[in-house]
């Protein structure tokens, strides 16, 4: 599976947000799609990026160092 933006958009939405209900509000898709999406690109990079609790979602160390990747990658397609 490749990693498309919309991976990243949705992963750095809950990152911030740190709810998969916010995020998925926030990026206007039903909650369940955005749990779906996020478990692919896990599967794509091969490791957990966010541990999901009852009360929201926290980043794994790993999540911490790809958040910060994706967030450059998004920045540098809005500079383009």
């Amino acid at each position: 599976m490749n990693i498309e933006l919309r991976h990243l958009r949705y992963f750095v939405a809950v990152a911030e947000e740190a709810s998969f209900t916010a995020a998925a509000h926030r990026v206007h898709v039903a909650q369940q799609v955005l749990s779906t999406q996020i478990r692919q690109l896990e599967d794509a990079v091969g490791t957990q990026l966010l541990n999901r609790t009852n009360k929201g979602a926290a980043l794994t160390p790993a999540g911490a160092a790809f958040l910060t990747a994706a967030r450059e990658t998004l920045a540098g397609l809005d500079r383009g």
